[in-house]
């Protein structure tokens, strides 16, 4: 018994020893399990880690180059324009340079004209000839690289050697010239009288050719609507105010008598609330028109080019304008021709004329007004140059070459009989040498443009210096 019990005794111990055994195998493997477990788990966490730092380093690179990036552009805009700005300063010096050395040149111009175009005895060989038929032609050598092949087309000489004439570097430049005695004098308004001759009347006569000139229906438009000031001006409103503003006197023009009257000037400059006086003397400038009542943009873009304030009273029809001398023909027009001066007839037979009159001037100027009095009554009798130019039987040629128009009785000089007055050629024009030149120079250097407007007088008698010769006017925008 005792040793049955001592068995079941060790078999119990036995069985117990194998319970715990197995027990902390199971342990151990439960607890490894769990490392298992947690090792599965540490892993993802320690990747989103790694993205999440990695997400704040691409934001932070984006905010730093959105904060560089305005500083970064904003230096490279200035370095840009500071080197824009450098080159457009080297640039507008050369400019300013040759802008001063085309002015010497147009003086050697104006010389030319003076000593040699001007001369009688160079008039009797070659005939009159003016400095502005030959100055774009002259000037273009010096100004632009293919100006000698333009000259040497003219003449008909070959002048590739003057190319080394030219300027170097990139700079260019253009010069236009025009006679001022051309235009109307507005500054004859100013003069009621010239000398002591009641008939010889400057202002009067000075407001019947601008009359004449703003008479076109063309210009109804200007005259109809109204201006800035709410005010509508006519024709002779204009005008009237124009004298007003320049004449001495302080009494009302009267478009009827064309001479002052009683009543006095009043205007509505005057009376601004920042006002000013007229004149009441010469203009420095046709600008100054701005400054008469009724006178605005529009007005000074249709008539401003007709107008100066040099020069004589008398229009020189050598360097008139085709409006211009179908005014002076139609004041000089007798009186069996003068139905062709009136209403449509103007258009249709004077303007066609005075076009013929200056397309023949231009290779020959008129010496004296007999050779426009010969040529206004008999256009046939002078051959149009035009047709000088291609071969027999051109067609083409003939037909583009304009229409000799028909011929106008006019007289060289004025007169008065029996009551009766009429005009002539030597009234309101003349065909003497220029004496005035308005000079307009344009200078390219790189993206530089520059311009200069200048008046030089070739007879002005200087007081600190030998010679003749003056510059009146000058301005540069």
């Amino acid at each position: 018994m005792s040793m049955a019990k001592i068995d079941t005794q060790h078999d119990e111990g036995e069985a117990q020893e194998l319970d715990a055994t197995e027990l902390d195998a199971s342990l151990e493997e439960v607890l490894e399990d769990d490392e298992d477990d947690e090792d599965d788990a540490d892993e993802p966490r320690l990747g989103r880690g790694r993205e999440n730092q990695q997400g704040i380093a691409i934001l932070m690179v984006l905010i730093a180059l959105a904060i560089l990036f305005p500083f970064t552009a904003t230096f490279n805009y200035k370095a840009r324009v500071d080197w824009q700005s450098a080159v457009n300063h080297g640039a507008e010096v050369q400019a300013r340079a040759i802008q001063r050395g085309a002015m010497q040149l147009s003086v050697l111009m104006f010389e030319l004209q003076r000593m040699v175009f001007n001369q009688k005895q160079f008039r009797d060989m070659v005939g009159a000839m003016d400095i502005t038929m030959l100055a774009p032609y002259l000037m273009s050598v010096f100004g632009t690289e293919d100006g000698a092949e333009g000259l040497g087309a003219l003449v008909g000489l070959d002048t590739s050697s003057l190319n080394e004439l030219a300027l170097e570097g990139g700079g260019s430049f253009e010069v236009r010239l025009e006679a001022e005695s051309g235009k109307i004098n507005v500054n004859c308004l100013a003069m009621e009288k010239d000398g002591d001759s009641d008939k010889n009347r400057p202002q009067a006569r000075t407001y019947e050719t601008l009359e004449a000139l703003q008479m076109p229906k063309l210009y109804d438009p200007l005259f109809d609507e109204e201006k800035s000031d709410g005010n509508r001006y006519l024709r002779y409103d204009v005008l009237r105010a124009m004298v007003d503003y320049i004449d001495p006197d302080r009494g009302k023009f009267s478009t009827y008598r064309l001479a002052n009257s009683s009543q006095d000037e009043r205007y509505r400059y005057t009376e601004l609330y920042d006002p000013y006086q007229a004149r009441n003397a010469r203009l420095d400038s046709v600008q100054e028109l701005h400054l008469v009542a009724g006178i605005d943009d529009d007005w000074m873009a249709a008539f401003a080019h007709e107008l100066t304030v040099y020069g004589g009273c008398k229009v020189n029809l050598n360097f008139a304008s085709p409006e211009q001398v179908a005014l002076v023909l139609r004041h000089a027009v007798s009186g069996k021709d003068r139905w062709k001066t009136e209403g449509e007839n103007f258009l249709t037979m004077t303007m066609p004329l005075a076009n013929f009159v200056v397309e023949s001037r231009e290779f020959n100027l008129f010496t004296k007004l007999d050779d426009v009095k010969k040529l206004v009554d008999n256009p046939d009798n002078f051959v149009n140059p035009l047709t000088l130019f291609g071969e027999d039987g051109d067609s083409d040629n003939l037909a583009n070459v304009p229409k000799v128009p028909d011929g106008m009785d006019v007289r060289v000089n004025g007169g008065e009989r029996d009551g009766a007055t009429w005009g002539g050629l030597k009234d309101v024009a003349t065909v003497t040498p220029e004496r005035i030149y308005r000079l307009e120079i344009i200078t390219t250097v790189g993206s530089v443009n520059k311009r200069v407007t200048a008046v030089y007088d070739i007879q002005y008698a200087r007081s600190q210096s030998q010679g003749k010769g003056a510059w009146l006017y000058y301005r540069e925008d």
